[in-house]
């Protein structure tokens, strides 16, 4: 079984299963063109209201750091207002996840878990971005760039 169908047997098992984007090229994209990168990753000193914080243990530990960044830095009031919310990551996958906030926590749980490297949480017009690096940090911007 490959990390795909592992992931996609997961999250149908979800009580609310997201959505999955099997075209998801356009999506990864859109989210490089409104930020600006340096190397790989996006170069956070040219976001705005960039929160940052380094994760300490093992992926399950991460979770409840996780989750508190989010509430302490008001991220959950940004991904509520969204709507709609993308998931990519560094090509572990060949799909993305489409969600909603009612989803969010219990794919983020699974994510965290279950799928290795970097993980990419966006909205759809791509202002802003959440990302959980497979080295032990969490950052957050905004984007200073027009949707694309």
């Amino acid at each position: 079984m490959t990390l795909d169908d592992e992931i996609k047997m997961k999250l149908s098992q979800l009580s609310e299963p997201p959505e999955l984007v099997d075209n998801w090229e356009n999506i990864a994209h859109k989210l490089s063109n409104s930020f600006d990168w340096k190397g790989t990753k996006i170069d956070w000193s040219k976001t705005l209201k960039h929160k940052s914080n380094q994760l300490f243990g093992s992926y399950s530990n991460w979770l409840s750091t996780i989750r508190k960044f989010i509430v302490d830095n008001d991220i959950s009031t940004k991904i509520r207002e969204s709507g709609d919310i993308y998931y990519i990551n560094d090509s572990s996958l060949n799909f993305a996840v489409h969600l909603k906030f009612n989803q969010f926590d219990s794919f983020l749980a699974l994510a965290i878990e279950n799928i290795p490297q970097h993980h990419y949480f966006f909205d759809s017009s791509n202002k802003w971005c959440l990302v959980i690096s497979s080295e032990g940090y969490i950052d957050f911007g905004l984007s200073l760039k027009k949707s694309v």
